[in-house]
């Protein structure tokens, strides 16, 4: 037999892969291009339902704080614990949407361990109390006081895990354990458990799954959003280079395990929340208001701006004098006419946006002795979102829907 020489009978064919290449690349780039316009869509519609939610939890906070009858209080708890689950709906599409386009990114700042779980944990005693649980936790000693990671989601895994752990006990205690595996110089592996104490054992053959395959139907109809966190928890720890997966047996009983790598803290580096020389804690809320401030708040959202003008008013007291806008170009025309201490601008509105409204405030502060502060009050609260303002000339960002509590600290930490 010849030897086969690439040709064909009639002459010879082009190259097969060669020729796929244009076509491959052209699928290639539909694909960026869906999943780019699926993260927008996410992006835009985050942002038309954080708008009105902003309004609803706050004039709910609001309520919260004026003499109720009982039932009146229940009508607004009732109204603010559906208006946060429907929040953290939101919050969960987004970080689905930063999972699957792999855009999610990781802070690395220091941390004190064991204070962050128990925070972390400790909101959720209310629904152990309506199931009857009791919930344990237990950080082993040899874990380090603090360590270096993003503190925020590590907090939202283990929310996840213990949110999981109610919805799969019946009865007894749920024990969260915190140990350290192996360290380094340099990092210490950590691994953390939530679950009844027994999940997993007994005559039942174990079995191990990372998650991906459980289905939503195994969730009762009481924790339903706990299929979806889990999964998002799962890809954060991914995104960690560490692994979450659940160890369950056939009487019911399972664990979540989650092991992640994180950096340990130099000696003589200074730690948050601790003042370097006596090393005591210094509350978050230590540094008091200023008793007297200009406040402008731009918003082209009716509701939104009479509710920070209430909120504002509320906590700073006769010496907070509080102006509105509804537009970049009407807050122009305000700051031209006297200077305000601080300005909360909204980043979407028409005509002018935010951000083109604080370049042209930056532009006309050259050479003058006083800078405004100027805060981004946003319903955009996507990965970038926040660069994105400080680029613009912003000092910070505080994404809607905003709680009192926020905007004091916010307030404190740029002015104090």
């Amino acid at each position: 037999m010849a030897p086969f020489s690439g040709q064909t009978q009639g002459g010879s064919a082009p190259d097969e892969p060669q020729r796929r290449i244009p076509e491959l690349e052209e699928a290639l780039r539909r694909a960026e291009d869906s999943s780019r316009n699926k993260s927008a869509f996410i992006a835009n519609l985050s942002h038309e339902i954080r708008t009105p939610l902003n309004s609803i939890i706050g004039v709910a906070n609001l309520f919260q704080g004026t003499r109720l009858d009982l039932e009146q209080k229940k009508f607004v708890e009732m109204l603010s614990t559906s208006a946060r689950d429907l929040h953290r709906l939101v919050e969960e599409l987004l970080d689905l949407s930063l999972i699957e386009t792999g855009r999610l990114t990781l802070q690395s700042e220091p941390f004190p361990v064991r204070s962050n779980c128990s925070r972390t944990i400790r909101p959720l005693a209310v629904s152990i109390q309506e199931r009857r649980l009791s919930l344990e936790l237990q950080v082993d000693p040899a874990v380090p006081e603090y360590l270096r990671g993003d503190s925020a989601r590590m907090s939202q895994i283990l929310r996840n895990m213990v949110t999981n752990a109610i919805a799969f006990t019946p009865k007894g205690t749920i024990r969260v354990r915190v140990f350290l595996e192996e360290e380094t110089e340099s990092s210490a592996n950590l691994h953390v458990t939530a679950g009844h104490p027994d999940g997993g054992t007994g005559a039942e053959k174990r079995r191990d799954t990372d998650y991906s395959n459980m289905e939503r139907k195994d969730f009762s109809a009481s924790f339903q959003g706990a299929g979806m966190g889990l999964l998002i928890a799962r890809g954060i720890a991914e995104a960690m280079g560490g692994k979450l997966w659940t160890e369950f047996s056939g009487s019911g009983d399972r664990i979540i395990h989650f092991r992640a790598s994180l950096g340990k803290i130099p000696s003589g580096e200074a730690l948050p929340g601790k003042e370097e020389k006596s090393g005591k804690e210094i509350p978050a809320a230590a540094a008091p208001l200023p008793a007297e401030i200009s406040i402008l708040v731009v918003d082209d959202n009716r509701f939104n701006r009479s509710l920070a003008r209430t909120i504002l008013r509320k906590m700073g007291g006769p010496g907070w004098r509080v102006s509105l806008a509804e537009s970049g170009s009407e807050a122009l025309q305000l700051m031209e006419e006297q200077h305000f201490d601080l300005v909360f601008m909204d980043v979407q509105m028409p005509e002018m946006d935010g951000l083109e409204c604080t370049r042209l405030v930056r532009k006309k502060e050259t050479g003058r002795d006083r800078r405004s502060v100027i805060i981004a009050m946003t319903a955009y609260a996507m990965e970038g979102d926040r660069r994105m303002c400080l680029d613009a000339g912003m000092d910070d960002y505080i994404a809607k829907p905003v709680e009192a509590e926020e905007l004091r600290t916010v307030i404190s930490r740029n002015l104090a």
